[in-house]
């Protein structure tokens, strides 16, 4: 097939496209439940247990019956262990017959007798009654949500050995270049070490999806075609890296659209511009721009929604944090997507551009701790106030400005 129609889209169009052609995976497994935290639940998941299944004390005190303080506080100087009252422990079960606690604190135990200062008002004060803290039949995790570190406490109290999860979307990583070779190799004149495929898998597996990373594909049309059939038949989605710009050797959109539908040939905005999104055969396949930059901010922007989409869930929004520039940031006549260094100071939040002379990439990719998206035609000058997406933590934003530290204060971003 040829190209089906010319969408290029802006940010927010793009994730629209992303979960109209991308359709959960489907696939359900079952795993213990202790391996279960972060999956997505496949099928509603039930208690087999009643809990407690006996009536249990609060916490530590003694066991009485209300019966002898409904008609007021009773002579208690005569009361003996095991007879008018019993020992309780915090969520231990009440001997038989005795049906009410009394914290400790509000007990004097004498060799004979007991003093009580804080009568109990009502039966069953201070305990925990049959299934008051699950039933047996209670629903414990509904179909479609992600199982939490409490869910798992739920279905160990419940008795559920195995819970039934959507399995982890398996997804290709095609990376293309005649310039690159595998890390750790020499590198000969001319050539790159190829690095997108294995940030990209490290991207899927935290995201929960499991990537399955090939060898990189020679620029020419036919390779490009039987890696992306074969990578196809073995997984659910694919990820292909390059080859969709104009060079002389940029094939990957042509092969794409010859396979299945291009749905959008490439963004809206930079970087990352030359990225796609296509279907081949029923399965979803995301183009990523070939520069580590373009490719982390299309992994960052359209990865992520990818892949919700994948386990059949609604895209996280990035965290985002009101900063103040200390930068002039120009306008772009396209939607642009700049990574900046926050840092925190006394009167807040701080940003800088972290592409500035002196720098190299290494050190601007190691210091960007956030995206500054701007629509198209939008500034932002020196001293102003914006808002910045996190790529980390705020609780991780360092204390001062690191870019000044490591590179002068002379250092000034790019205009």
């Amino acid at each position: 097939m040829a190209l089906q129609k010319e969408i290029i889209p802006k940010r927010g169009e793009m994730v629209r496209l992303i979960l109209e052609h991308v359709r959960p995976i489907g696939r359900a497994e079952l795993i213990p439940f202790d391996q279960a935290c972060g999956r997505v639940c496949a099928e509603d998941a039930y208690s087999s247990n009643t809990l407690p299944n006996r009536p249990v004390s609060r916490f530590d005190g003694i066991a009485v019956r209300f019966a002898d303080f409904a008609a007021g506080p009773p002579d208690t100087a005569g009361w003996r262990e095991g007879l008018e009252y019993a020992y309780g422990n915090t969520g231990i079960a009440l001997p038989e017959s005795y049906d009410t606690m009394i914290p400790i604190e509000d007990v004097t135990i004498h060799e004979v007798g007991i003093e009580v200062r804080a009568q109990p008002k009502y039966r069953g004060e201070m305990v925990n009654a049959v299934g008051e803290n699950l039933r047996k039949g209670e629903r414990l995790i509904a179909k479609g949500e992600v199982i939490a570190p409490a869910h798992v406490g739920l279905l160990a109290a419940g008795g559920v050995a195995e819970v039934c999860v959507f399995a982890k979307p398996r997804v290709g990583v095609i990376p293309t270049g005649d310039e690159l070779v595998p890390p750790t190799t020499d590198v000969a004149p001319g050539k790159n070490v190829e690095t997108n495929s294995y940030m990209i898998a490290a991207y899927l597996e935290g995201w929960g999806a499991m990537p399955c990373r090939y060898p990189i594909v020679r620029d020419d049309p036919q390779a490009i075609r039987a890696a992306l059939q074969n990578a196809l038949n073995e997984n659910d989605a694919v990820v292909i890296i390059a080859g969709s710009s104009l060079g002389t050797k940029d094939y990957t959109l042509r092969v794409l659209g010859e396979m299945g539908e291009v749905v959008v040939p490439q963004l809206a905005h930079g970087p990352g511009r030359k990225s796609s999104l296509s279907v081949v055969g029923g399965k979803p396949v995301l183009g990523v721009a070939g520069p580590p930059l373009g490719a982390q901010i299309t992994c960052d922007l359209y990865l992520a929604p990818f892949v919700s989409a994948l386990q059949g869930l609604l895209p996280v929004e990035m965290r985002t944090l009101e900063v103040i520039a200390d930068d002039a940031f120009r306008p772009h006549e396209v939607d642009f997507c700049e990574r900046v260094h926050i840092y925190q100071a006394k009167d807040g939040y701080h940003i800088r551009s972290a592409f500035a002379p002196k720098t190299t990439r290494a050190q601007m990719q190691a210091l960007a701790n956030g995206n500054f998206y701007r629509v198209a035609g939008t500034a932002c000058a020196a001293g102003g106030r914006t808002t910045v997406e996190l790529l980390c933590p705020p609780e991780y934003l360092p204390e001062g400005d690191m870019l000044t530290e490591i590179l002068g204060e002379d250092v000034k971003p790019y205009a």
